[in-house]
């Protein structure tokens, strides 16, 4: 007799099982109270599964392939594919109340950083949201990424956007996502090696050049490094992160001075040797910030500055004033003078003049496009 289910049924919708299970029995003239006589079931339950108020289980999909002979398989894909579906419409209905939440992020910049689409509006751009943040609720959403803020930024001295910083953050993990899949172990040994090297990397006068030496540097110690330019309204810097593992740093270019990305970078590298239980460190203004109030940020700034000028040279820095006295140190220290200057210009709090000049402006988001 011919059947009206096969087994690899596809539908471009998902109908109960048992509005099948009906026609099924009505191609074979077969009522409900004698399917129910034929498989022990009771017609009251059989109703319920043609109803769809019962879930067609496994036990009755085994039940239906020996009296009809269609597989258990087949019900039981039925079944489930009408339970997803029932599913997403209900997903579907969530999502209309989480436009709002959506609606809180500047759409343009979540187009421009490809979050979402040009066309994605209303429910759709609330799910797109939820599944790059990978998140299930706005509420999940806090949970995941706005409370821990709490505990891994430092003291500030401007407010920031936690909504946008979270944005970046997932930015810079996803930028990330191959480069940590396949890093090798993190050695901090070689990190404490590569961290004495990058200062050299300055005198370079392809920036973008160096910065990639940088992240190879790094990956060999088994740390990755990424560039996510910056987001307005976020003030961040940089960034240390574990993630699965393995250490990562992003940095941005705030600044766009040669001297304070180095610095950023070398702030984040301190952090990873010296704080690793501290899963994340979000830094913003960089060294401007005041941070005698935590003394891990004090511990990073320290080490920074002791690789971008070392103790040894202090007192020649302090002692100098002119732009050729700048020059001659850096040529001493092997570095670029803009990491001398810009050394110079935070101890003396000077950022004009002369010798301010000599900090190289750039914007590592076009040398790296």
């Amino acid at each position: 007799m011919t059947t009206y289910i096969a087994t690899d049924t596809q539908f471009d919708f998902a109908p109960r099982p048992g509005r099948l299970l009906q026609r099924e029995l009505d191609a074979r003239a077969i009522s409900q109270a004698q399917l129910a006589a034929r498989t022990g079931l009771s017609t009251k339950h059989i109703n319920l599964v043609i109803k769809g108020t019962a879930p067609l289980s496994p036990d009755v999909a085994v039940t239906l392939e020996q009296i009809l002979g269609t597989s258990a398989e087949t019900w039981l894909h039925l079944e489930a594919a009408h339970q997803a579906h029932e599913a997403r419409i209900e997903r579907r209905n969530a999502l209309a109340g989480f436009v709002d939440w959506a609606s809180t992020f500047p759409r343009q910049l979540l187009i421009d950083r490809k979050v979402i689409d040009r066309a994605d509006s209303g429910p759709d751009l609330a799910a797109k949201l939820l599944a790059f943040f990978s998140v299930a609720s706005p509420h999940a959403f806090a949970k995941t990424w706005l409370e821990p803020q709490a505990s891994y930024k430092r003291s500030q001295i401007h407010s920031i956007d936690p909504n946008l910083t979270a944005l970046w953050l997932r930015l810079s993990e996803l930028h990330a996502g191959d480069l940590i899949a396949e890093a090798p172990t993190y050695d901090s040994a070689k990190l404490q090696a590569a961290a004495a090297l990058l200062p050299k990397l300055t005198v370079h006068d392809d920036v973008g050049r160096a910065f990639t030496k940088a992240q190879e540097l790094l990956l060999g110690a088994g740390v990755v490094l990424v560039f996510v330019p910056e987001i307005p309204n976020t003030r961040i810097s940089g960034v240390s992160r574990w993630i699965n593992g393995t250490p990562m740093i992003a940095v941005t270019s705030r600044y766009k001075a040669l001297d304070s990305l180095w610095f950023t970078l070398l702030h984040e590298i301190a952090h990873v040797l010296l704080h690793p239980k501290r899963s994340t460190f979000i830094d913003v203004d960089g060294f401007k910030a005041d941070d005698d109030a935590d003394a891990q940020e004090t511990a990073a700034n320290a080490f920074a500055q002791d690789h971008l000028i070392p103790p040894a040279y202090r007192a020649q820095l302090a002692a100098t004033t002119t732009v050729k006295g700048i020059v001659s140190l850096a040529d001493v220290l092997g570095v670029s003078p803009s990491l001398v200057a810009g050394q110079w210009a935070f101890r003396t709090k000077t950022w004009g003049g002369p010798i301010a000049k000599l900090r190289k402006k750039f914007d590592l988001a076009d040398l790296l496009a």
